[in-house]
């Protein structure tokens, strides 16, 4: 039973997040203290290759559901206490906010992310409600479609080339997510033959539901409160997301479009990072069957491995650093990982980054880059 157990983790800092804003004062860095510690010890642990029990897969629904359920009670009781002036002084309104932040993009995207790739109704309408918590109710038309079929390819907006920094990742996965859902949408309309404002249109529902979301989150926390809640949820889980994104198949390249290999993605996994991140830093399986529940996933343990998750979603704002730690694990990757084909994409890949160096043999990286995965 201790699988199960496992995953209540984050329902726990949920918990202590709320209690800490709730007393205010230097418990509102309650939520986000345990939760940087909790990812800062996971990236001294050793990868688990450890495969989940799945004789009571009730049991894990029952817990993600509650857990978006608690990440919505949680936006909104933010709200209402920034809203209300509960947070008395810079250092309170502070640990609050980025509590908030944190705790939404690392506890409460992945159950968001995992129920709309489900195919059962309920937990799949869930998850698309539940878009709201990342701020993007389109969010899943672009992810499930364009960047499942066109993984490490540069018509995949969610997708970052050699030498890209994060950054210039912004200015355009962006604009690239906007088109790609408006054309998927349009196109899905059209050929219905429906107009556009035709309540059956998927979009209709999304902008329904997403407008509900901001009315009661502004009516809990008036217009400070409310603003303040959506800037988390922008700066949280919208924002770090795309780093997710990123990182997780940065400089990678595929020969096969469409037809996705485990050497097409970086995983993450160590223990506390697989389980609140519900697996999918465990990113090759997750690709490999993207409608599998995450409790069935198994480990890739002989895929391409990045640093520990953390140190990477740090070091992607620091470009210099993160080039430094990636062209190593890259050039390994040409070398162990990729087909003959994949090997020429990537020295094209690498002379339009300027990184020629990648391409020579005689190169010698800093090994101790290597180490940190």
């Amino acid at each position: 039973m201790t699988d199960y157990i496992k995953y209540l983790l984050s329902p726990f800092i949920l918990t202590l997040h709320a209690w800490g804003m709730a007393l205010g004062g230097a418990y509102a860095w309650v939520g986000f203290a345990v939760l940087m510690w909790v990812l800062c010890f996971d990236a001294f642990l050793k990868p688990s290759h450890h495969v989940r029990d799945t004789r009571y897969p009730w049991l894990y629904d029952a817990v993600i559901t509650c857990t978006v359920l608690a990440c919505f009670a949680n936006i909104f009781f933010y709200a209402y206490l920034a809203g209300s002036g509960h947070f008395v002084g810079g250092a309170a309104q502070t640990g609050a906010f980025l509590g908030t932040v944190m705790i939404g993009f690392v506890i409460g995207a992945p159950p968001v992310h995992e129920l709309f790739h489900r195919e059962g109704i309920a937990l799949r309408t869930l998850g698309r409600i539940g878009q709201c918590l990342v701020f993007d109710p389109w969010r899943e038309i672009t992810h499930v479609v364009t960047h499942h079929m066109h993984t490490a390819t540069p018509t995949d907006p969610d997708y970052a080339r050699r030498g890209d920094t994060v950054y210039g990742h912004f200015t355009r996965t962006f604009p690239g997510q906007w088109k790609e859902s408006y054309h998927l949408e349009k196109m899905m309309w059209t050929k219905r033959g429906r107009k556009w404002y035709d309540l059956r249109n998927a979009w209709v529902f999304k902008v329904a539901y997403f407008s509900l979301f901001l009315v009661v989150l502004f009516s809990v926390g008036g217009l400070v409160g409310g603003g303040l809640a959506c800037a988390t949820l922008i700066l949280g889980p919208r924002m770090q997301l795309e780093v997710f994104n990123y990182c997780n198949h940065y400089g990678l390249v595929s020969a096969t479009p469409g037809r996705f290999k485990k050497h097409h993605t970086w995983n993450h996994l160590t223990p506390f990072t697989r389980i609140l991140a519900l697996e999918i830093t465990n990113h090759a399986g997750h690709h490999d069957d993207s409608y599998k529940p995450f409790y069935e996933l198994a480990p890739d343990e002989i895929g391409p491995k990045q640093p520990p998750f953390i140190l990477c979603v740090i070091m992607a704002f620091i470009p210099p650093l993160f080039m430094m730690a990636m062209k190593p694990l890259l050039k390994n990757w040409d070398e162990h990982y990729a087909n003959p084909q994949e090997r020429e994409i990537a020295a094209r890949e690498n002379t339009r980054a300027g990184w020629d160096e990648l391409n020579d043999d005689s190169s010698n990286f800093n090994s101790g880059a290597m180490a940190l995965a």
